[in-house]
């Protein structure tokens, strides 16, 4: 009796063994060796396949002698034509039962295969192109003030704005600026500053593209009334992840400066930056440098700096920006410094 259910134990442990298999897509290899698993899709000279030992694997295409489905796919050939019906293996490759009848092909003429219910390659393709091109709108404005009153009247304030339109190939960024000091009655800051800048990317690395850009300045202590500049040229992506971005840019601008002595400048010139942004954990480093000759006297430049280190404030949409930003001028209005540095911190409220 013990060996009798032994027996029957056995044959039913076989059987299932047996039938689970049947129940799977199967792949023949080119050497003999067989996988069962689920086919998700084939595309691109490749099969992936969801296998209950290894997870999810791709294949290459040229190592499949046949394969064989337990549900009806879709199956494009190379051909141009597509049918939905369950693959069975042949000995030319493959044959497709359809509604309608069926069709024969050999393997290597299989263009794509998808699941019922999912995308074809040329449809995800197609969404993916729409999701790279599409643009989002993300909007920045910080402040910054400190003061004192008592034995020294003081005050600092710093207010900014900027929209940025994006996609995965090219960028918008307007800008506005402002900042205004007192101390004791003596100003000692009065600019304003407005920035319109767009740059995009082609090309199969998507690392090479163009930018162009124009800026204008005002700032009453420097004794300037007007600076105009126009810049446009070529841009590469030196580094591009998730993480980091790094940009560099070679170009041409023209300068018009006016001063509020009456004297004026105006030049063509190189227009020369790196731009680089990282990207940690829960913070984010900005880097710009740029420095920009003119063609008129090459001794006459502009050197300009900023490094800024974002901190978020919690999880909300306020961050806080601290960092230091340098202006050289080789060539200023008489009266006037060369260098101007300023450290800020800033509050930011970012949303889109």
């Amino acid at each position: 009796m013990k060996t009798t259910c032994q027996k029957i134990l056995l044959g039913l442990t076989l059987s299932l063994v047996v039938v689970a298999p049947a129940t799977a897509d199967r792949l023949e290899l080119s050497d003999g060796s067989v996988v069962f698993g689920k086919i998700v899709s084939a595309a691109d000279g490749k099969f992936k396949v969801e296998t209950t030992f290894a997870g999810t694997i791709e294949i290459g295409q040229d190592n499949v002698k046949s394969f064989a489905t337990d549900e009806a796919v879709h199956v494009a050939l190379a051909a141009g034509s597509t049918v939905l019906g369950k693959v069975e293996s042949s000995a030319g490759g493959i044959k497709v039962v359809a509604a309608d009848g069926q069709m024969s092909a050999a393997t290597s003429k299989v263009a794509a295969l998808w699941r019922m219910g999912t995308d074809s390659p040329e449809t995800r393709a197609a969404k993916a192109l729409a999701e790279k091109a599409r643009r989002i709108w993300a909007y920045e404005a910080s402040v910054a003030v400190t003061g004192r009153t008592g034995v020294s009247e003081k005050l600092n304030a710093a207010v900014s704005f900027k929209a940025t339109l994006e996609s995965a190939t090219d960028k918008l960024v307007f800008a506005l600026a402002a900042e205004r000091a007192d101390d004791n009655g003596v100003e000692t800051a009065n600019r304003q500053k407005a920035s319109a800048d767009y740059s995009a990317f082609s090309g199969v690395s998507g690392a090479n593209g163009w930018y162009v850009r124009s800026e204008i300045e005002k700032d009453k202590i420097k004794q300037l009334d007007l600076r105009s500049t126009t810049a446009f040229g070529l841009a590469r992506k030196w580094r591009k992840t998730e993480a980091q971005d790094l940009e560099a840019r070679v170009g041409v601008n023209y300068l018009y400066e006016s001063s509020v002595t009456g004297t004026n400048f105006e030049s063509p010139g190189l227009d020369l930056a790196l731009q680089h942004s990282y990207q940690f954990r829960t913070s984010r480093l900005t880097q710009a440098l740029s420095y920009t000759p003119t063609f008129e006297d090459f001794g006459n430049y502009r050197i300009q700096h900023e490094s800024a280190l974002e901190l978020p404030i919690s999880a909300s949409l306020w961050k806080l920006r601290i960092g230091v930003a340098n202006d050289y001028n080789s060539t200023p209005v008489p009266g006037t410094a060369n260098l101007d540095t300023t450290y800020f911190t800033s509050l930011i409220l970012n949303w889109k």
